[in-house]
């Protein structure tokens, strides 16, 4: 297995990752160091590549802003908006837990 590190991914296949980020964005009430976390996320996917553990840092922040939005925070949304949230929380698990974007 290649070192992790030095594995590129395509930020297209992390459109589920994204449009995840984009929904906590949108109606989550976050903190001002949550926000900024969020932000800087958002700005590592307008690479047309990162790196593996780039990819697996993002899915971690993006299970780290779930928390901070609160316990009821996905059955609050709106459908579309608890779709996108949801392929993208799956996104993130698998690349925790898995070796590549799913």
């Amino acid at each position: 297995m290649p070192d992790p590190y030095f594995v590129q991914v395509s930020t297209a296949e992390l459109e589920d990752l994204g449009r995840a980020l984009a929904v906590v964005d949108q109606h989550a009430e976050l903190n001002h160091r949550y926000r900024k976390v969020l932000a800087d996320s958002q700005r590592v996917l307008t690479a047309p590549e990162i790196r593996l553990t780039q990819a697996r840092g993002l899915a971690k922040r993006l299970m780290v802003l779930l928390k901070a939005a609160g316990p009821d925070f996905r059955s609050r949304l709106p459908e579309a908006a608890r779709t996108a949230l949801d392929a993208g929380s799956a996104q993130a698990t698998a690349l925790v837990h898995d070796d590549g974007p799913g």
